[in-house]
């Protein structure tokens, strides 16, 4: 499987190279940045730092300018990530390689895993650049839980490939990833708490949201940046959990998918 791994992720980065070397990876930084000037003249001119009573309580911070950064660089991070994961099928059925990769005896696991290895790579400088962004525009953190920085972390990207493995199959039945993936990222730039504590919706959009893995891995993510406090393991769970969840359904369907092109061309 690992041989799978890493030649999928050096064939993409080869691939991408040569095709867009730059302008793909560039225009999610300037929407980064973006990101990172609204937040800025939200804080410092609009509302002049005069945060609602309620912004600390939910946010376990009253570190707004931290806050907004941090979900707007981790939203920028896992559109980029879930994104171009969930493409890669649809992708190669839109170039012609996708019987060729049905047929073939590579790992289809490997194959994902190298997708979302080299796609890593790629969101990461994204990441980086954003928070640079941020730093230049007055964040400032405590000292973190490396630990727990690193199990959100993980938990984070898991829960990105999570979903980009459900999405990439109802990509490939759809025949369309525009409309698919934008509601998508629509959607959790709403219910999962990006820009803002999730306690401000209603109850039930609250409730929606939990059905995501990305929910509860950011909520972990941010708190332990922005306090330093440990993670407790039992935190971890709910999306964990449905990571597992969302990795065995996404890898059902999208075989499920495959199977119907495959008869469908053959008859």
């Amino acid at each position: 499987m690992w041989q799978t791994v890493f030649a999928t992720a050096a064939r993409n980065q080869r691939a991408n190279l040569r095709a867009f070397p730059w302008a793909f990876t560039l225009g999610h930084m300037i929407e980064g940045g973006y990101l990172v000037l609204v937040s800025y003249f939200s804080y410092v001119y609009l509302i002049q730092g005069d945060l609602d009573n309620r912004f600390a309580l939910y946010a376990g911070s009253g570190n707004y300018l931290a806050y907004a950064i941090i979900g707007g660089a981790l939203n920028v991070f896992s559109v980029s990530m879930m994104m171009n994961v969930s493409r890669a099928l649809i992708t190669e059925w839109r170039e012609g390689t996708l019987e060729a990769l049905l047929l073939s005896p590579s790992s289809r696991n490997g194959y994902f895993l190298g997708t979302a290895l080299q796609q890593f790579y790629r969101s990461g400088m994204v990441l980086l650049a954003v928070l640079v962004f941020g730093i230049l525009a007055g964040m400032r953190l405590s000292a973190p839980h490396l630990l727990s920085a690193v199990i959100g972390g993980l938990l984070f990207i898991l829960s990105c490939y999570a979903m980009a493995l459900v999405l990439g199959s109802i990509m490939l039945y759809s025949r369309d990833t525009y409309i698919v993936q934008n509601t998508l990222f629509a959607v959790t730039t709403l219910l999962c708490g990006f820009q803002f504590p999730r306690q401000y919706l209603p109850g039930f959009l609250q409730t929606a949201g939990e059905v995501f893995p990305l929910t509860s891995s950011l909520q972990l993510l941010r708190r332990t940046l922005l306090t330093g406090e440990a993670i407790p393991l039992r935190d971890t769970l709910p999306a964990l959990l449905l990571s597992v969840v969302y990795i065995a359904a996404g890898m059902w369907s999208t075989r499920l998918v495959e199977r119907g092109l495959f008869e469908n061309h053959q008859a």
